[in-house]
């Protein structure tokens, strides 16, 4: 950062572009408590008062966009989104102005998330915006990690050219040494296969 007595220029991509083929409906329009989970979650991120909050859409675009109204964000259409989330991220950093200072890259179907988990997870990242903070988690006995993830603003030009077939994880395998764990432990609850779906519906 130029001024060290600003905040953070922190902007988020909110990937709800896939068609969610093993749960066969698409997990950003489930509802939880009557609202959609897109909705749910960029009302989350919309609290942390980022720059700019941009909502990648492909499958189901204009029904995603419909659960949206009233929202202060952006929707981005990703011409792609059969390549996966990886190609939905791109889009959204390639639609992202230059001079961040941090990304962060969000999925909309951990329905478990809360608002403070997020917030305890991006003032963390504030006191050392240089470098990529991955959420982390138990599956059993094993420690696991995925969304959400914060990169500083100078990778930002690697996620518009990273290979859309493998997602953001290659960035964050190549860039170990600057990589810390935030202890999420919510985001462990996510919607993949129908039997999930009973355990919020």
């Amino acid at each position: 950062m130029s001024d060290s007595n600003r905040e953070p220029r922190l902007a988020a991509i909110l990937l709800a572009a896939g068609p969610s083929t093993r749960l066969g409906y698409p997990k950003q329009l489930v509802r939880v408590e009557g609202e959609a989970l897109v909705r749910r979650t960029a009302r989350l991120l919309l609290d942390l008062e980022p720059e700019a909050l941009l909502v990648i859409s492909g499958h189901e675009s204009e029904k995603v966009g419909s659960e949206l109204g009233g929202l202060k964000l952006e929707m981005v259409y990703n011409h792609d989104w059969k390549q996966g989330m990886g190609g939905s991220i791109v889009a959204g950093a390639r639609a992202l102005p230059e001079g961040l200072d941090g990304i962060l890259v969000m999925v909309c179907d951990q329905w478990r998330l809360e608002a403070g988990e997020l917030q305890s997870m991006v003032e963390a990242w504030c006191s050392n915006p240089e470098r990529i903070r991955v959420a982390n988690w138990k599956e059993g006995a094993a420690l696991v990690s995925g969304p959400p993830v914060i990169f500083p603003g100078r990778l930002l030009r690697d996620l518009r050219a990273m290979d859309k077939h493998r997602g953001a994880r290659q960035l964050i395998d190549s860039n170990m040494d600057i990589v810390d764990f935030a202890e999420v432990p919510s985001a462990a609850w996510d919607l993949d296969r129908p039997e999930d779906l009973k355990l919020i519906l």
